[in-house]
């Protein structure tokens, strides 16, 4: 994240066996106050986490509030949805049929029942207008 404030980076591993986070490390090389420092500290706390039902209230939990950083903790909510919808792809096969001899086409035909308006490539044709 990178604003007039703010410029922290966020690296986190997800083993996704099982969608436990295996590391987490933030840096912050530049905050409006020095006390803001501790929020990248924070981030590892999130290790041991499973990316399951309810996570976004745990990881505010555990760094959000006043054990870390509002920000912090919103990239890490955003990180985490984006696992969510790979997850999702693999949980659909997405990842599987988009590397065999399918055609785009029927790749996205295959996909519409379970990601259906997830994004313009699965969207209804009369919703993608």
């Amino acid at each position: 994240m990178l604003d007039l404030e703010h410029s922290f980076h966020l690296e986190m591993i997800v083993r996704t066996d099982d969608w436990t986070i295996e590391d987490a490390e933030a840096t912050m090389g530049k905050a409006p106050l020095s006390p803001c420092l501790a929020g990248a500290e924070a981030v590892g706390a999130l290790v041991g986490l499973q990316v399951d039902r309810g996570v976004i209230r745990r990881i505010h939990e555990r760094i959000g509030g006043p054990r870390g950083c509002a920000h912090m903790a919103e990239l890490v909510t955003d990180a985490v949805r984006l696992l969510g919808m790979i997850r999702l792809g693999g949980d659909t096969g997405y990842w599987r049929d988009a590397h065999d001899d399918r055609s785009e086409a029927e790749i996205i035909a295959g996909g519409r029942e379970k990601l259906r308006n997830t994004c313009i490539v699965f969207a209804d044709q009369r919703d993608a207008t």
